[in-house]
């Protein structure tokens, strides 16, 4: 958009008056309804009448979900959508997206902005990534200046991550230690609404194997900026895995990253593929172990607490061609760390046939840096913050 048409646009937006009360919700990965947006949006809707909430969906099926399930939901080219964001008081996100699309940072400038972001990060982001030598150029750099920047709250989950992660990452008038929205439904039994977007058949598929003695692993892998994925770079074989899974009773879950598309793979049945733009956030405690690399998931699955493998196999590639870590890898990942995959099923068999866990003790102590608070109040905490100062 030419710089003239988003300036008229912005001062156009900027006549109109604001309603302090209006709230509207940009999903993550193109406004999905997941993470902790579909959850601070819900409790929202549910919890705290003071606020006008809308969902503003890019995708019209998923407005139209929504809105037969009784939730306020704006697609985001409806007729009526630009006067809603004209007089929006408070947009709530959990990634930039919506501030890539200039019109929609334009008519939104002025109103109040929380992120909530979508993990606690082990990778560098926001400044960090961009003050690094690794996968960065000028343009790069000067956008994501842009979309890390300019928010009036950012949501940590403690302490230490503000210090040590988000205040670095991001410019923002303040940071609230609510924890995360989306980590609620982990203490709980998910509701009807909790499973909008998510694999409901699977769920329950889950909850029978499991009751009848089957174990489940989660993998759940980051996506690499330069692209490629575990199973593409050869790091597990599926007919091994899917042989190791049905001689031992396991069921085999994978959940990739909403940036991250598998190509030519074909899925062995007893391997099952769940929707990368999925919610998977209600199905966590049903799994008996979290199989991963660098991704901020393991971080929420301490609050499930049980045991996880971290499967690095390409960690000197990532942290030199795609991004560097904030943290000592090893002193901040709590569980058992293979760099092949003979050693992988070497660490299935031993938590999985022989219940050896030792990491409880890690576990815990990096549990309690992560989290102030592991109560199931996140949206709680941060809805009252979030009426008694910009209301």
């Amino acid at each position: 958009m030419p710089q003239n048409e988003m300036t008229k646009i912005q001062e156009l937006a900027s006549s109109i008056p604001k309603q302090k009360n209006l709230t509207i919700f940009f999903g993550r990965a193109g406004s999905r309804f997941m993470d902790n947006v579909k959850y601070f949006f819900l409790y929202c809707v549910k919890k705290r009448p003071e606020l006008e909430c809308h969902f503003m969906a890019f995708d019209r099926k998923e407005a139209d979900i929504l809105k037969a399930q009784g939730l306020p939901a704006t697609w985001v080219n409806h007729p009526d959508a630009a006067d809603i964001m004209a007089r929006t008081g408070i947009v709530v996100s959990d990634d930039f997206h919506w501030k890539d699309q200039e019109f929609l940072w334009a008519l939104l400038s002025g109103a109040k902005t929380v992120q909530l972001w979508h993990g606690i990060p082990l990778k560098a982001i926001g400044f960090p990534e961009i003050n690094s030598t690794v996968n960065m150029n000028p343009e790069k750099a000067k956008h994501l200046t842009f979309v890390y920047s300019g928010y009036d709250a950012v949501v940590s989950t403690s302490p230490f991550f503000t210090e040590k992660a988000f205040a670095k990452a991001f410019k923002a008038e303040e940071f609230i230690e609510s924890g995360y929205p989306r980590n609620d439904v982990l203490k709980r039994r998910p509701t009807k609404y909790d499973m909008i977007n998510a694999d409901r058949d699977l769920y329950g598929e889950l909850v029978k194997f499991r009751k009848l003695g089957g174990k489940t692993v989660f993998f759940m892998p980051t996506f690499r900026d330069t692209g490629g994925s575990p199973f593409e770079d050869g790091a597990i074989d599926l007919m091994r895995m899917s042989e190791f899974c049905k001689k031992n009773n396991i069921m085999f879950i994978c959940k990739f990253h909403p940036y991250l598309t598998i190509n030519k793979v074909t899925l062995p049945e007893n391997i099952r593929l769940m929707d990368s733009k999925s919610d998977a956030y209600p199905l966590l405690p049903l799994c008996d172990v979290l199989l991963t690399d660098y991704s901020s998931v393991y971080f929420d699955f301490l609050l499930v607490d049980n045991p996880m493998v971290f499967y690095p196999y390409d960690f000197e590639q990532y942290v030199s061609k795609n991004r560097e870590l904030l943290f000592d890898y090893d002193s901040m990942t709590p569980g058992k760390k293979v760099m092949n995959e003979n050693d992988l099923y070497t660490a299935f068999e031993e938590i999985m046939l022989n219940n050896i866990d030792d990491f409880v003790d890690v576990r815990q102590k990096i549990r309690d840096l992560s989290f102030s608070n592991a109560d199931g109040l996140a949206a709680e905490r941060l809805g009252k913050h979030v009426v008694s100062n910009y209301l």
